[in-house]
């Protein structure tokens, strides 16, 4: 993934919360803006759990597989590159 698809997940108005999938199978849930956060020009993200544990993953987004948008129903709308 690029940082400015990340973006674009980020800035979508109205924001949707949405998984990113990498590729050692983890299944991180950005359920508001503020949960995750980039520096300027890196490609390196943070994700918060957002589960009370206060607890923060580190992901190079080279690792991500793959971007799935959460829709009303429950169920993920795929988006991006998948490897």
């Amino acid at each position: 993934m690029l940082i400015h698809e990340f973006d674009e997940l980020l800035e979508a108005e109205p924001f949707q919360p949405f998984r990113i999938l990498t590729a050692d199978g983890r299944s991180l849930r950005v359920k508001s803006r503020e949960f995750a956060w980039h520096a300027p020009a890196s490609r390196i993200i943070w994700v918060a759990s957002g589960r009370g544990e206060g607890r923060v993953h580190m992901i190079d987004l080279q690792l991500v597989t793959q971007s799935v948008i959460e829709t009303d129903n429950g169920r993920g709308k795929g988006r991006g590159r998948s490897r």
